[in-house]
């Protein structure tokens, strides 16, 4: 049974049927084969996966990411950095990395920071001779910071279905995302010195920095006031959502004055669409993950990984390339609910703590966004700059291996993940 449903998954997704219909229905043609779930036991689950007050944070942060960058803040961000840096050789490949750091920080989501940052960096960058199809993937490559970097929508589904702390996961995700923006900068940086692109303008002076500083003022301190509540305890995770929406709101309508009340519900039916998307990911994702259980195939797949090798070291590899191969075709919230019953037990067996696989699943599977054949930041990027499709996954393509190695790096280095963790959660 698991082997048709693990078929007939593939086939839907190779067909191209949105992802949570092809969930939800190989859940319903479980429930129709088996007596195993009951079609109001599916209903239960699916209620079940939504009613927790956790899952809150995800609109409310993709709802955040939408007023910010309909607000002005990436524009802002963008103007410090190249005041900073706009007069190095590949400077604008470098700066669309750490302004995405910097913006992935209040949205939590990649496809949104792709758009967001994007928009503005692609088409300066090939105004400064750079190639279209890199400078297109060098923002896909880019947006995957934004579920590295806290706050993370997929970290905070992973601690609902792993049963870990959400502040210890936005707590590890700061070290391993500046090594994957360092991983990317490196080859960004090779690539576009090779090609004599970028670095055409004025080295920005200290008043000019200054005040681009200030105009970015309310930007840059978004991040101190979502992260710094939550951890100095004024207010949990779900709630710092709830605040960066307010907080968002506030210096987008009033301070910067970037939109006003005509805008607002354009702004909400933007971010209700992937909300939307999610929320359907989520409950159906939930109920085959139950199907998937009850038909035994985490402890089978556990007992299959034990055959093939007994080293923590090949096993960790293993599991890595089996996620770098699942996030080509699946959407990484869906990738993590069905995934993590099956891996975990696995890895927990080398001792690995569950914030360190999680910082793990999360990285391998957000390189998803940018891998063929369903890479959203790949399509996203390529609407905005007009080319092939082919031409930005080349450009894209030595900023991946970039990321690769970076990830080698935190998966067999665990300190790196859990030191600032470990200086908060005793």
């Amino acid at each position: 049974m698991s082997i048709i449903l693990i078929l007939l998954f593939l086939l839907l997704v190779i067909l191209r049927i949105p992802l949570a219909i092809a969930i939800g229905s190989v859940t319903m043609l479980y429930i129709w084969m088996t007596d195993s779930l009951s079609l109001m036991g599916m209903v239960l689950d699916v209620f079940q996966s939504l009613d927790r007050f956790p899952l809150l944070a995800v609109p409310l942060f993709i709802l955040a990411g939408q007023l910010m960058a309909t607000g002005g803040v990436a524009k802002r961000i963008l103007h410090l950095a190249d005041e900073i840096g706009g007069n190095i050789k590949g400077s604008y490949a470098i700066v669309t990395i750490f302004s995405c750091v910097f913006f992935g920080g209040l949205s939590g989501s990649a496809p949104a920071t792709v758009a967001a940052i994007g928009s503005l960096m692609i088409p300066a960058m090939i105004k400064q001779g750079y190639d279209a199809g890199f400078a297109a993937g060098v923002a896909a490559c880019s947006g995957v910071l934004a579920v590295i970097i806290p706050p993370s929508n997929p970290m905070i589904v992973y601690a609902l279905v792993g049963n870990t702390s959400v502040g210890q996961l936005f707590l590890a995700g700061f070290i391993p995302g500046l090594i994957l923006s360092l991983g990317m900068s490196v080859p960004a940086y090779i690539v576009s010195r090779k090609n004599g692109w970028g670095g055409d303008r004025h080295r920005g002076t200290w008043k000019s920095i200054r005040k681009a500083a200030l105009n970015a003022k309310w930007a840059l301190l978004a991040p101190v006031i979502i992260l710094g509540g939550i951890y100095t305890g004024v207010f949990t995770p779900t709630e710092s959502a709830a605040v960066a929406c307010l907080y968002s709101f506030i210096i987008g309508l009033w301070v910067h004055r970037d939109f006003n009340w005509r805008n607002v519900p354009t702004i909400l039916r933007t971010a209700a669409l992937p909300v939307a998307s999610v929320m359907l990911l989520v409950t159906f994702a939930t109920a085959l993950g139950n199907a998937l259980t009850m038909e035994g195939v985490p402890q089978r797949f556990a007992d299959y990984i034990g055959q093939i090798t007994d080293s923590p070291i090949l096993t960790i590899l293993i599991i890595n390339v089996m996620l770098l191969a699942v996030g080509c075709f699946m959407d990484v919230l869906a990738a993590i609910i069905i995934l993590t019953p099956l891996l975990y037990p696995i890895v927990e067996g080398f001792g690995i703590s569950p914030v360190h696989f999680g910082i793990i699943m999360v990285i391998n599977l957000g390189i998803g966004f940018v891998t063929p054949p369903f890479g959203s930041n790949l399509f996203i990027a390529n609407q905005i700059c007009g080319t092939r499709i082919q031409n930005v996954f080349i450009g894209a393509f030595p900023l991946i291996l970039g990321m690769i190695v970076a990830l080698l790096l935190i998966t067999f280095v665990p300190w790196l993940t859990l030191v600032i963790p470990g200086l908060f959660y005793k």
